[in-house]
């Protein structure tokens, strides 16, 4: 798109920018937004991942809203990374995710849960092109985190088979899951099976750093499918606790091992984003008046970056920096059109990508926000950003369930919702 050329040309100036630059000056931000669209043709697209090299990575739906591919975003243009002959594929997180093929699963199983019925296998990015990972020899994987090495984090299934996937003894929608998935690391495009809490039958490798280490949630399949937060560091495999309910997800870890999710509180009526380092989860809450929050990305300055939203989800994007959660809404220009919806991935210079809702063309695109630095020690300036809170936008209904959806696919443990 042209009117985002020179952007873009700004945001690979500000990503592959030294990281000393903007915390030895010790300078403060706001943001520039800028618009990604939907490329291809639907009403949805997400950013969810940025590379060092300066282009993103994410998915868009087709005209229609019936299905979506994975998609980059380059300086000068957006690249369609196709499927492997079914109608979907997405880039779910930091460039790796799925990508359906035209074959049935001889199962039955719609273990991506778009539909389709179809088998979906794990894919990551190379050279600007979309790569199949192996599987452990069951019929569908998914890839949920890549690090600057190459390495994949994401779930497998077996040929083992899993009855705690059945009511009675049979497979249950939307996902009629019969085969046990489990963690993997992928490193050189090799599978690596990796351990589970005792009594766990289940899990998934959400996201990787740049060491190696990995994070992500077991369980069971159906009753418990995220009951345990775990690390897999050194060899060894750390459960992180919860914030006193059963449901505990992590989503990110970042160069300092300190990792970013959504945990359950007592009671299990809701989940808040947390932070955990050194031993200790840390409740980060919610933005004001709002009951559900949840972290997608942390970078190694420790700011994170999510999503917060009230019981009719009404949502908005959040940072979360020194101690204190800020609707990002009130850290861009007063001018954009743009609502951010949702903070998927921030780098560590700051930069920021996710989606929006755009009200004067009625989609909610892809945005990138780039760091506003100046030298001031205060927080952004009212000239350029919000002072005041920022009303929340309702969204028509059928927008609102498809955003939903597809919050649900980036949230779970597997590509479904929970």
């Amino acid at each position: 798109m042209k009117s985002n050329k020179l952007l873009l040309c700004a945001l690979a100036a500000v990503v592959t920018a030294p990281y000393a630059t903007s915390t030895a000056l010790g300078l403060q931000a706001a943001y520039d937004v800028i618009n990604l669209g939907t490329p291809l043709g639907g009403s949805f697209a997400i950013s969810a991942g940025i590379s060092p090299a300066g282009y993103l990575g994410g998915y868009a739906n087709l005209t229609g809203d019936a299905s979506q591919h994975a998609v980059l975003w380059y300086i000068n243009k957006t690249k369609d990374l196709g499927t492997l002959g079914g109608p979907n594929s997405a880039l779910l997180n930091q460039f790796a995710g799925f990508s359906e093929t035209a074959t049935k699963d001889p199962l039955g199983q719609d273990w991506c849960e778009t539909g389709t019925g179809l088998t979906c296998l794990p894919i990551t990015v190379k050279n600007g092109h979309a790569v199949t990972l192996p599987l452990l020899g069951g019929n569908n994987g998914a890839g949920f985190g890549s690090n600057d090495l190459g390495q994949v984090a994401g779930g497998s299934q077996t040929t083992t088979l899993d009855p705690s996937c059945l009511v009675g003894g049979a497979p249950v929608s939307p996902g009629f899951q019969t085969q046990q998935a489990v963690p993997v690391i992928w490193t050189n495009g090799r599978p690596h099976q990796l351990p589970l809490p005792n009594g766990d039958s289940e899990g998934s490798a959400n996201a990787i750093n740049n060491l190696g280490q990995a994070t992500g949630s077991t369980g069971d399949c159906l009753t418990t499918p995220a009951a345990h937060a775990v690390l897999w560091k050194d060899g060894k495999m750390i459960i992180l606790g919860n914030l006193g309910g059963v449901y505990n997800n992590p989503f990110a870890i970042n160069d300092l091992t300190q990792v970013t999710g959504t945990s359950d509180i007592a009671g299990d009526l809701t989940s808040h984003a947390f932070l955990w380092q050194n031993g200790v989860m840390k409740d980060l809450g919610t933005l004001p008046g709002d009951y559900y929050s949840v972290g997608y990305s942390v970078n190694n300055r420790g700011q994170v970056v999510g999503q917060s939203c009230d019981a009719n989800f009404n949502c908005r994007a959040f940072l979360w920096q020194n101690g204190k959660m800020t609707d990002l809404n009130t850290l861009i220009p007063s001018s954009s059109p743009l609502y951010l919806y949702d903070a998927a991935n921030i780098d560590d210079v700051g930069v920021i990508v996710g989606y929006a809702s755009d009200q004067t063309a009625s989609n909610s695109p892809a945005f990138v926000a780039i760091p506003k630095f100046t030298w001031s020690n205060l927080e952004a300036s009212p000239s350029t950003s919000h002072s005041v809170a920022v009303p929340k936008v309702a969204l028509p209904e059928a927008l609102r369930a498809q955003i939903q959806q597809n919050t649900k696919k980036r949230e779970a443990r597997r590509i479904g919702p929970r």
